[in-house]
């Protein structure tokens, strides 16, 4: 049986995992962290990687956990710009739109696999290949063999600089608070996932149940920017000051410790992600600007397309430049395309905040549909 080792244990390396698994492969993942905690806040997964979920057999797993969203997007002051129903954009999208705490997809992702897939506490320096085997190093003297390993670790991917070496990635220009606030029921709509423009910034808000509602605050900044004396909640509120109560009302309902703060990055988009049995998956491969709510999608389709061409393909390194062949022009596009939005919402200017605003407004309920059809309608 054909062996990978996958270096990351994030929602990619699990579905990778799962997918492989599904695809003959007996596949084990390597994660750096001793252990598996319920780290980091909401996460969205559109149509294209709802689709996809249920080609892997994971969707109804998923769906028990996430709720279905729309879109509704308004001012920083309020005024309602434009709505897409969550029904509507299930029709024209083949597949539900979802929400929930990564925490919870993981935990489903996870329960996919059989209890030995995950080994923790496992950082990987280096690996080596002679054509036909992959032999992993990792930082406390073990090695692991394989035929083929998958590089899912993330933006800052010590398998990427193995294979590339193309140095650090690009900021992106703004800074994002994350949180989940707690008994907030009925604070946002079900079904409703808010954005709230404003100058250089933008702020959204989804319930994902249990009266918890997730929320981010994104804004320009330099990088690496100092955080001020009075603690993240504070800062957050001070930036918010002014804005529709909603956003307010979520931080006020956020425990200060539980913020969490990363300034965005991105990479432009490569023509090459590996070499002979090594390939990259996910934020390795192509990260992005959360913008189009695309990262984790994006991850999940690499998982069933990777899958697929290791079925479809006896020789692996054939079956891995396959897939990226498949996946490269697709992901590049989606990296420019949330780059471009990143632009327009970090738009500070009050009179280009005003086009803006006053453009989407306008613009027909069809031609907003049409925009996303490319993204969000994609099918592996």
């Amino acid at each position: 049986m054909t062996k990978a080792l996958v270096i990351g244990g994030g929602i990619g390396g699990l579905t990778a995992a799962i997918s492989l698994r599904k695809a003959g492969v007996e596949a084990v993942v390597f994660e750096r962290a001793p252990d598996l905690r319920a780290l980091g806040a909401g996460i969205a997964l559109w149509a294209n990687a709802t689709k996809a979920l249920r080609k892997l057999g994971l969707y109804e797993a998923v769906r028990d956990r996430g709720a279905e969203i729309g879109g509704e997007t308004r001012t920083w002051r309020g005024r309602r710009l434009f709505t897409i129903p969550a029904g509507e954009m299930r029709s024209r999208f083949g597949e539900a739109n979802l929400v929930m705490h990564r925490a919870d997809l993981q935990a489903a992702l996870l329960a996919a696999l059989p209890e030995d897939t995950v080994r923790l506490g496992a950082t990987l320096e280096s690996f080596s290949q002679d054509g036909e085997t992959v032999v992993a190093h990792f930082n406390d003297g073990r090695e692991e063999s394989a035929d083929l390993l998958v590089g899912a670790d993330g933006l800052r991917s010590t398998v990427r600089a193995r294979v590339l070496d193309e140095g650090p990635p690009r900021y992106a220009g703004f800074t994002a608070w994350r949180g989940i606030a707690e008994g907030v029921e009925g604070l946002v709509p079900d079904g409703v996932g808010l954005n709230l423009w404003g100058s250089g910034m933008e702020f959204g808000l989804v319930s994902i149940g249990g009266g918890r509602a997730y929320w981010y605050l994104s804004k320009n900044a330099p990088e690496g920017e100092a955080e001020g004396p009075y603690g993240r909640k504070e800062e957050v509120l001070r930036h918010l000051r002014g804005w529709y109560g909603a956003a307010r009302a979520a931080v006020e309902a956020t425990e200060d410790a539980r913020i969490l703060r990363n300034d965005i990055y991105d990479r432009e988009p490569s023509g090459r992600w590996g070499e002979g049995n090594a390939t990259l998956l996910g934020d390795a491969a192509h990260p992005m600007t959360p913008n189009l709510g695309q990262g984790a999608c994006q991850a999940i389709e690499d998982a069933a397309v990777l899958a697929d061409a290791v079925r479809k393909t006896d020789s692996v390194a054939a079956a891995l430049r396959s897939y990226e062949a498949r996946r490269i022009g697709r992901t590049g596009a989606v990296v420019r395309a949330s780059r471009s939005m990143a632009r327009v919402l970090q738009t500070e200017a009050p009179i280009l905040c005003g086009v803006r605003d006053a453009g989407v407004r306008l613009m027909p309920a069809g031609m907003r549909m049409r925009r996303l059809d490319p993204i969000v309608g994609y099918e592996v």
